[in-house]
């Protein structure tokens, strides 16, 4: 094998793994967002269910108020009455008498179904905020995790970048860059096998031209159809 592929080879491996690092350091951030909204959704839960049951609270006080101002309309219909000498307004008391209490009726089964709404609603409530609780703790935790991980990633990576330029060293210039170009458009691989003829990064065979200069051994080859840098297996 030819040295300078041998060097590109090692080079190629130190990127690769520099580049693998990177792409999970960058979905780290995507990650804590996604553990941050399922807190911010768990939060929204447990804020519906809680709102709910002041919604009831508000509404019962409401009937509340409601149904007194009506008994106190059927007293005030009933003293009106026992002081009127008038059967027509006698009676026309008495029909706002039979509406109001008709009113109070509704009222109250209003004010029942709400309580009824209530008593299933607090073990809702009451598991909304356990499960927020702990939800909330774990993810909290896993959130931490992965800013620990950020650092530890990204220390490993400057590490292994420090390191690159002596495994570069002694490569042509122009070969080099080359051969970066070559990384960065091919997803990381620059240098692929020639496997039966076959390049193992575009998968299409190659010329019985260029197989055997690559099996010749004596300069670099790049595939004609994608143009890696062709190396015989190791």
């Amino acid at each position: 094998m030819l040295p300078e592929v041998e060097k590109l080879l090692t080079l190629q491996e130190r990127d690769q793994r520099i580049r693998a690092f990177e792409l999970e350091l960058n979905a780290i951030p995507d990650e804590r967002r996604f553990k941050e909204r399922q807190i911010a959704d768990s939060a929204t839960r447990l804020e519906a269910a809680k709102t709910r049951m002041k919604g009831i609270e508000v509404e019962r006080n409401k009937l509340q108020v409601e149904a007194q101002a009506k008994r106190d309309s059927i007293a005030k219909y009933k003293t009106q009455q026992f002081q009127t000498r008038k059967n027509e307004e006698f009676a026309a008391l008495g029909h706002e008498i039979a509406t109001a209490e008709k009113a109070i009726v509704a009222i109250e089964d209003r004010e029942l179904e709400l309580m009824e709404e209530a008593e299933g609603l607090r073990p809702v409530v009451a598991e909304a905020e356990r499960a927020h609780t702990e939800e909330r703790a774990k993810l909290e935790a896993q959130i931490a995790e992965l800013g620990r991980k950020a650092e530890t990633i990204q220390a490993r990576v400057a590490e292994l970048i420090a390191s690159r330029p002596a495994l570069a060293e002694g490569l042509d210039e122009d070969l080099l860059d080359q051969y970066t170009r070559l990384f960065k458009s091919k997803n990381g691989s620059a240098l692929v096998e020639l496997d039966h003829d076959v390049c193992t990064g575009c998968h299409m065979k190659v010329t019985t031209q260029t197989s055997v200069a690559v099996k010749g051994d004596k300069a670099l080859v790049h595939c004609p159809n994608c143009g890696r840098i062709l190396h015989l297996p190791a």
